[in-house]
């Protein structure tokens, strides 16, 4: 089993909850800031991905890929207050617990930025979940500094992207069926966070 995406992917391993899963992707899709950014990622939602470890996921998503990190929805973030998701550094494995509301910063720093998840790991708060580097206040004047830089900027400025789309190839075992989870919102390459149309093209580096 292949998983290709376009962006970091974000992988759902467990089926047991519909409804709490909708209440992860409407967390990790909804934009932030005032609806400045939202976190660039291809949802792949295939139930021959259940109940999938660390390694399996890693190997799934192949050597080759450009993404820095990939996403995981598994049980704890189903059944967890806050819905933390597990974030995987495909370089080291660095694990990682991140708030859906800050998974941009990481998606932005680990793809455009190249920093390793590992710095991420002194910002996390007591129960283990990142929610922005220096804690959610710091989450919020990275949040303010694109407020000031998308008002400095003046005229709004689009650049059309062309839509991507996620693939697992082969069934979990074996063979060469191919399936799609449908075509995924346009967003910058790289793993960047998607600005909202009209916004700059990248957050400010964290301070």
């Amino acid at each position: 089993m292949l998983i290709e995406t376009g962006q970091t992917p974000l992988l759902r391993v467990d089926f047991g909850d519909q409804q709490a899963w909708e209440a992860v992707r409407s967390a990790v899709e909804a934009p932030v800031g005032g609806g400045l950014v939202v976190a660039a990622v291809d949802v792949v939602n295939d139930p021959r991905l259940a109940d999938l470890t660390v390694e399996q996921v890693v190997a799934a998503v192949g050597p080759d890929a450009p993404h820095a990190v990939i996403v995981v929805a598994d049980r704890r973030t189903m059944a967890g207050p806050g819905a933390p998701l597990l974030v995987i550094d495909r370089r080291d494995r660095c694990e990682l617990r991140c708030a859906p509301g800050a998974l941009w910063a990481i998606v932005n720093d680990t793809g455009i930025r190249g920093m390793p998840l590992h710095e991420f790991a002194d910002d996390v708060d007591e129960s283990g979940v990142f929610r922005g580097r220096g804690g959610p206040e710091g989450l919020e004047r990275r949040l303010a500094a694109l407020a000031e830089l998308t008002k400095a900027s003046g005229a709004a400025r689009e650049t059309p992207q062309a839509g991507s789309r996620s693939r697992v190839l082969g069934p979990r075992g074996g063979g060469s069926a191919a399936s799609a989870s449908g075509p995924s919102t346009a967003r910058p390459a790289g793993g960047a966070a998607r600005p909202v149309p009209g916004k700059p093209p990248h957050p400010p580096a964290a301070g």
